[in-house]
């Protein structure tokens, strides 16, 4: 009798062994996986970080100031010239208050959806030729 709860006690400190075996892996496992999704997200805000400082540094150069200035047309040299890429009677149909009072009156609107209708069947090329020299084709 005595050999049989020998022979149980051992089955149980081996069951018991297996078990804390099993639980310290799960554990590493665990433990390991995250380690790795954190290198892994620190990593990524390291790039953002390298690439916002990058983008602030650009913006903060002279060159991108001025292309910004002359962009919004608040930077000209002595001897540039302004390009409007759109003609004046578009511009005061948009900006005339005369005109903002009649635009919905005067079917301004279906005619410029009309137009943008057009222009969107065009290729590249016959877009650029319709802006340039105004013809149709």
């Amino acid at each position: 009798m005595k050999k049989q709860y020998i022979f149980l006690l051992i089955i149980f400190v081996l069951f018991y062994m297996l078990y804390l075996i099993f639980s310290y892996k799960y554990k590493e496992y665990k433990i390991n996986s995250h380690i790795e999704e954190i290198t892994k997200l620190n990593q990524e805000i390291e790039q953002s970080i390298t690439d916002a400082e990058n983008l602030i540094e650009y913006k903060n150069t002279l060159a991108y100031k001025n292309k910004l200035l002359k962009q919004e047309q608040w930077l000209k040299n002595k001897d540039e010239k302004v390009v409007y890429l759109t003609d004046e009677k578009k511009y005061k149909k948009f900006t005339d208050p005369k005109s903002m009072s009649n635009y919905e009156e005067t079917g301004a609107v279906e005619e410029t959806r009309k137009e943008n209708d057009i222009i969107d069947s065009m290729s590249n090329f016959e877009k650029w030729n319709y802006y340039i020299f105004k013809k149709n084709n």
